[in-house]
């Protein structure tokens, strides 16, 4: 019998018992779509978690004075950070980039204190690398015209008792090491994913907290945003080669971050794993039913010449078809509904306070790395053929004789 013959031959067995390939079938169909789908899902809540944060806090690279991330002292100021903000924002890869002064402090109100970190901020430069302003749930944004305003969270505003109006006093070290203060009102209170953030961090004009500071020109941190933040390692390097600044990328400022993108595909992957493991079993049984009840078939196919190759590749080609007819209509079912999902989204809103707590969106929206799927057929396909060892090498053993009297 020709290799041809037996692809037919295994094809023609698939269909005989149309219920129980009907079900192994659909039984595949679920199983790769729930396995993409839970993995777009997965894909999805990391990929906006690690864009959440780059976009509102930690940008993609940061540049300090080469002491200032051991004290965190202000007088670690940027020298001539005009010139080296000017110089930056020379390279083609660099989308945006703000100059801050950042200060560690004591946010105090009539009824509580909080440790928080003040960043003076010029507004037009912010707005380019942050998306914080968009997060303002109420009030304004900052504004020049008024005095001493500050950007608050929703949360540090429930612990020190503010309101819109109300008054802020944040102590702090100046450039010299004096204790120094000011009053600020809250022009506005944000509210973003991440509930730490909105606890910790306020914002002035950065004008404002240099009077404060004791030096008007004082910048100790420039965030920059950059056109592939996957690229920031590079980037860092090219930039940090003719200064003595310190030049960070996200993931240096993060690690956190940068583990979990880097683990991200691994964890898929097993998970994707873990999905085929299951099917991979329920395939295993279905066959071994089929052979157990083919057995006198299998038995005349051996007694008229059909070797052992023969039959273990057709047992193995009955798998094969079995899983390939499902697996693509699984793979099409969850690219449609992670492309339909991924435009309305999920709304996990009643989940906010602990989603905010690990500085995830309230709202998921899918989403899945570029030939995924090419490699989710491939994985089948292997898990496929480890499934059908067992049933064909059970076919192997039967005796012909013993098979063909079994009634």
């Amino acid at each position: 019998m020709k290799f041809w013959s037996i692809i037919k031959l295994s094809w023609k067995n698939v269909w005989r018992n149309k219920h129980r390939s009907g079900v192994v079938i659909i039984a595949v169909v679920l199983g790769t779509w729930a396995g993409i789908f839970s993995t777009g899902l997965m894909n999805g809540l990391s990929s906006q978690y690690i864009t959440n944060q780059l976009n509102i806090s930690v940008s993609h690279l940061q540049v300090h004075h080469p002491k200032y991330n051991e004290e965190n002292l202000p007088r670690y100021f940027i020298p001539n950070a005009d010139s080296v903000l000017n110089e930056i924002q020379r390279y083609d890869f660099v989308s945006s980039a703000s100059a801050r002064s950042v200060v560690q402090g004591l946010a105090a109100s009539a009824t509580n204190t909080y440790g928080v970190t003040a960043k003076g901020v010029v507004l037009e430069q912010d707005t380019l690398v942050s998306e914080l302003y968009s997060y303002i749930q109420e009030g304004e944004n900052l504004s020049l015209d008024a005095r001493n305003p500050i950007l608050i969270g929703d949360d540090l505003a429930k612990r020190l008792k503010l309101e819109l109006r109300s008054r802020l006093v944040v102590n702090f070290q100046d450039v010299e090491g004096n204790l120094t203060g000011g009053a600020f009102r809250v022009a506005g209170i944000f509210d973003t994913p991440n509930s730490s953030f909105d606890e910790t961090q306020v914002f002035v004009n950065r004008e404002d907290l240099n009077r404060l500071l004791g030096r008007d020109q004082t910048v100790h941190e420039i965030a920059i945003m950059v056109d592939n933040f996957k690229n920031a390692d590079i980037y860092r390097d090219s930039l940090a080669q003719t200064s003595t600044l310190q030049f960070q990328s996200w993931g240096d400022v993060s690690p956190s971050l940068r583990y979990t993108d880097s683990s991200l595909d691994l964890a898929l992957y097993i998970f994707m794993v873990i999905i085929a493991i299951a099917l991979s079993f329920g395939i295993v049984n279905t066959m071994l039913m089929a052979v157990l009840e083919r057995t006198q078939e299998l038995g005349m196919l051996m007694a008229i010449g059909v070797n052992r190759l023969r039959t273990f590749s057709m047992i193995m080609l009955e798998t094969l078809f079995l899983t390939m007819v499902g697996v693509p209509f699984g793979m099409l079912l969850s690219w449609i509904t992670i492309e339909w999902v991924s435009e309305v989204g999920i709304d996990l809103s009643a989940f906010a306070e602990g989603l905010e707590d690990y500085g995830m969106s309230t709202m998921i929206y899918p989403e899945l790395p570029e030939g995924y799927f090419v490699n989710i057929g491939l994985l089948m396909l292997v898990a496929t053929l480890f499934a059908a060892i067992y049933p064909s090498i059970k076919a192997l053993r039967l005796n012909p004789v013993q098979a063909i009297r079994k009634v």
